[in-house]
């Protein structure tokens, strides 16, 4: 009877003499190990050279850059503090070995340091919209921001990509926005060459924006806008269009030192884009309008929820800020991504929404938001 050991031997023969061995360059560090994976764009199971650490990975834009740089090959390093529960889900978007987690405190410097020892780049998409017990906004925003580019600067990391907001001005009446332009300052002091991305209001499967929007009908009198949202131009831009922006530039190292306006192709106003998302989840809408300095109050009181804060006084001024763009700006145009039309992407966000008689309807053309004529 032959024995384990030798039928091994004789299949790892068979199989050599069938399969012409393959030379496997090892590019990730200076052993003479080789192993089956595969140098260059292939896939989660390649490996494209680049290590690239993601700050605000467990948040809405994080989970769709994580995916498309995992999907590219890109070693992942995710910073995250909390539980565990928060980046379960990211797991399952690498290869085994892929994606390595660290817990990390914005405060301590030293964290920071260690999460970028051995990145080639650093991508910041650490945002909050309230101030906590633990961490104010301007904390997050502007002195996190400074510290995150200031110890990729001291780590020799090559690239450092900073998410901004649309509108971020010195002069905004939005306190977020105005943190944001300082955030932006700072990042390009600590770190010269920072590319700067400038994201519209997002909308996507989990997002705070359309679908606030659908669960206003909850409310019993109708959706207040003030002034009926007639005053209020958008460009929502939808979410994994900001993300393959953000992927693009990582990979692209004529992006540095360059600010990017990122906003959808057509511009609506609120008003309309409220009738739209209603009709397509067909349900009847009904929208009552309101002085602003009403809808202020009610965020004014919406801040002192000791839950999460749905509503804030800036939230709402930033609801009735138009989305104004420059005109010289870098855009989706010069990545050569051409961004999705919002009547091609939203039904299949909004329409989880709808009564299950209505739920496979599609839209008609004539149900379609019109943009505003320029």
């Amino acid at each position: 009877m032959l024995s384990l050991n030798k039928i091994a031997r004789s299949s790892k023969v068979w199989k050599n003499n069938l399969i012409p061995s393959a030379d496997i360059l090892q590019k990730r560090n200076s052993t003479s190990y080789e192993h089956g994976l595969k140098y260059g764009d292939g896939g989660r199971n390649s490996f494209n050279g680049s290590i690239v650490t993601v700050f605000g990975a467990t948040g809405f834009l994080g989970r769709y850059v994580v995916n498309r740089l995992a999907r590219r090959g890109t070693q992942l390093i995710i910073p995250y503090r909390g539980v565990d529960d928060e980046v379960r889900n990211i797991r399952l978007m690498g290869d085994l070995g892929q994606i390595k987690f660290f817990n990390y405190n914005l405060r301590d410097y030293e964290s920071l340091l260690k999460t970028m020892t051995h990145s080639s780049t650093v991508i910041n998409l650490v945002g909050k919209n309230f101030d906590t017990r633990n961490f104010t906004m301007s904390d997050c925003i502007v002195t996190g921001a400074a510290d995150l580019a200031k110890a990729a600067k001291e780590s020799g990391v090559k690239r450092f990509i900073h998410v901004s907001a649309l509108g971020a001005e010195g002069s905004s009446p939005s306190h977020y926005l105005r943190l944001k332009s300082r955030s932006e300052r700072c990042v390009s002091d600590a770190f010269p060459g920072a590319t700067i991305m400038r994201p519209a209001p997002m909308y996507g499967d989990e997002d705070s924006y359309f679908n606030r929007y659908a669960y206003f009908r909850n409310f019993p009198i109708g959706i207040p806008l003030a002034k009926g949202g007639w005053e209020t131009r958008k460009r929502p831009v939808a979410v994994y269009d900001v993300a393959r922006a953000i992927v693009l530039a990582t990979h692209d190292p004529t992006t540095a030192n360059k600010t990017y306006e990122l906003y959808g192709p057509e511009e609506y106003y609120l008003h309309d884009i409220v009738k739209f998302i209603y009709r397509m989840i067909k349900r009847p809408c009904r929208i009552i309008p309101v002085p602003q300095s009403l809808y202020e109050l009610a965020g004014y009181i919406g801040e002192f929820s000791p839950f999460d804060k749905r509503i804030t006084k800036d939230f709402v001024i930033r609801q009735f800020l138009s989305d104004d763009v420059l005109e010289d700006a870098f855009t989706f145009e010069d990545l050569g991504i051409t961004p999705v039309n919002v009547n091609d992407a939203a039904l299949n966000i909004l329409r989880r929404h709808r009564h299950y008689y209505h739920y496979s309807e599609i839209m008609k053309e004539e149900e379609f938001i019109k943009p505003i004529q320029q």
